[in-house]
C-alpha cells in the first residue's frame, strides 16, 4: 500500500476554462490560433468563472507534453507575460496525457503547504500540426509522425521499440482479456463496445466543446446504413487490432484546458460559485510494459485508486461520477472495475443497460471521452476536471446529470505509464 498523506488545509477548485476541441487548421473556433493563444482562452475562462484577476494567481504550473509541435519548451517563461504573470513562480511539466490530473496535486499541496492563495493549472498540446521557423505557419502532422514523437514517453534503450501496434497493445488484448476473463461472447463483447460508443457519441453530441458533435445514430444515416448495428460492423467500422475497431479509439485533437486551486480563504474572497474540493489524489509511475499475463490487471491503476481514495476517505459506493481515461473505449469496462464502480464482470452488463449514459444511475465520461471530447494529450486530464466542475455544479447543459454529483472520481493515463487519480468533493 502507498503512502497515503493528507493535506492540513483544503484546496478548492474555484475556476475552469477549457477551449473548443478540434483542429486549429480547420475548426472554427479555434481555427489559426497558436499554442499561446489556446492557453489564453482557458485560463482567461478560468480566472473569469472563478472571478480572480492575474495579479490575485500566486504561482502557474504550465503543462504541455509534444514540445516537438509547439516548438517552445520553457512554456512557463514563454507563457508568464501573455497570461498577465510576469515575476510569479512558475514550472513547467509534463506526465504525458495524466498532466493536468497531476497538477491537482501539485497544487493541492502548494495550496496546503500556505506557501500559496491560488495557483492556475493549464494544459495545452496542438496535434493537427508542427509550428515551423515561423510560429504562425503551421505544418500538419501525419499520424505516424504523431506517434513517434509521442513513443518517447516510453523507454527506448531497453524495454520497447518505435512503431509498437498500439491499437493491440491498448485495445485488442485487454478487450480479448475481458472477454476470456469473464467468460463473454465475442459476438456480445462486439456488442458491449458498441454500446459504449453509442453512449460516447451522445455526450458529444451534447457538449459544444466537444471535437464530434453528432450521434452514432445520425453517423450511420449518413453513412446509408438502416441502423447503426449494421453500420458497427461494417467496413466503414474495421478492426484495427481485432476485436477492437476503428470507432473504440481516441480522436486526437488540438486544445487546452486550466482550472484554479484556491484556499478556502481566498474561495470565500472571491468566487461567487459553489467550490469544488480536492479530497484525496494520488499518482503511480511505471513503463512499458504496464500489464502482464492479465491484460486487464492493471497494478498501477489499482494503487491509484486505492490510494486517492483511502486519502479522501471514500469508498467505490461513494462515487456519484466517475472519469476514465478512454483513449481506448475497454477502458470504461476495465477502469470502473479497478475502482470498484461495477463490481468485477458487471461493467459490460451495466453499458448494455445504459446506466454509464448522462441520465443513467451510474454515469461516465459524460463530456464524450477522448473519442467524442478528444483527446489533446495534456490538456485532456484539465478537460476532464472541467466536465466534472460543471456537473458537479449542475451546469452541464443538456447532459447533466439528474442528482448533481456529491463526489467525483477523475482518472488519467499518462501514456499507459503513469496513473493519475483526484477525488472531488461538493
Amino acid at each position: 500500500m502507498a503512502y497515503v498523506g493528507n493535506l492540513k488545509e483544503k484546496p478548492v477548485i474555484t475556476g475552469v476554462g477549457c477551449t473548443k476541441f478540434g483542429s486549429v487548421l480547420t475548426t472554427p473556433e479555434i481555427k489559426g490560433l497558436g499554442f499561446q493563444e489556446l492557453v489564453c482562452t482557458a485560463a482567461f475562462e478560468a480566472m473569469d468563472d472563478s472571478g480572480i484577476d492575474p495579479k490575485d494567481i500566486d504561482a502557474f504550473y504550465i503543462g504541455s507534453m509534444l514540445s516537438h509541435s509547439s516548438h517552445l519548451y520553457s512554456h512557463n517563461t514563454q507563457m508568464a507575460d501573455w497570461l498577465g504573470l510576469h515575476l510569479k513562480p512558475a514550472i513547467h511539466f509534463a506526465t504525458a496525457c495524466s498532466t493536468t490530473n497531476t497538477g491537482a496535486g501539485l497544487a493541492a499541496m502548494s495550496i496546503a503547504s500556505g506557501k500559496f492563495r491560488n495557483v492556475l493549472v493549464i494544459g495545452c498540446d496542438i496535434l493537427s500540426s508542427a509550428a515551423t521557423d515561423n510560429p504562425t505557419i503551421r505544418k500538419p502532422t501525419d499520424p505516424t509522425t504523431l506517434w513517434y514523437w509521442t513513443d518517447f514517453g516510453v523507454d527506448q534503450a531497453y524495454g520497447y521499440h518505435h512503431a509498437y501496434d498500439v491499437a493491440t497493445a491498448y485495445g485488442g488484448l485487454p478487450t480479448l482479456g475481458y472477454a476470456k476473463k469473464h467468460h463473454i461472447k465475442m459476438s456480445k463483447m462486439d456488442e458491449a463496445m458498441r454500446e459504449i460508443h453509442r453512449t460516447v457519441k451522445l455526450h458529444a453530441s451534447r457538449n459544444k466543446k466537444a471535437y464530434v458533435q453528432t450521434t452514432f445514430e445520425q453517423d450511420a444515416k449518413k453513412a446509408g446504413f438502416k441502423d447503426d448495428a449494421e453500420f458497427w460492423t461494417s467496413r466503414k467500422n474495421p478492426f484495427l487490432a481485432w476485436p477492437a475497431r476503428a470507432r473504440s479509439v481516441l480522436n486526437t485533437v488540438d486544445g487546452a484546458s486550466a482550472y484554479i486551486i484556491s484556499s478556502e480563504s481566498q474561495a470565500k474572497q472571491f468566487c461567487d460559485k459553489e467550490p469544488i474540493s480536492i479530497e484525496g489524489f494520488h499518482w503511480s509511475a511505471s513503463n512499458y510494459p504496464w500489464y502482464g499475463k492479465d491484460p486487464t490487471d492493471w497494478a498501477i491503476d489499482n494503487t491509484t485508486f486505492e490510494t486517492a481514495m483511502k486519502m479522501a476517505g471514500i469508498t467505490a459506493k461513494d462515487i456519484d461520477y466517475l472519469s476514465v481515461h478512454d483513449c481506448m473505449q475497454i477502458y470504461h469496462l476495465i477502469e470502473s472495475e479497478i475502482c470498484g464502480y461495477f463490481k468485477k464482470g458487471e461493467a459490460w452488463k451495466a453499458v448494455m443497460e445504459g446506466r454509464t449514459r448522462y441520465d443513467g444511475d451510474k454515469p461516465m465520461n459524460t463530456s464524450g471521452g477522448k473519442h467524442g471530447k478528444g483527446h489533446a494529450f495534456s490538456a485532456s486530464a484539465g478537460a476532464d476536471f472541467y466536465e466534472a466542475v460543471k456537473q458537479m455544479r449542475g451546469e452541464a447543459k443538456g447532459r447533466q446529470i439528474k442528482d448533481a454529483p456529491e463526489v467525483s472520481v477523475v482518472h488519467n493515463h499518462g501514456y499507459g505509464m503513469h496513473s493519475a487519480v483526484t477525488v472531488l468533493k461538493r
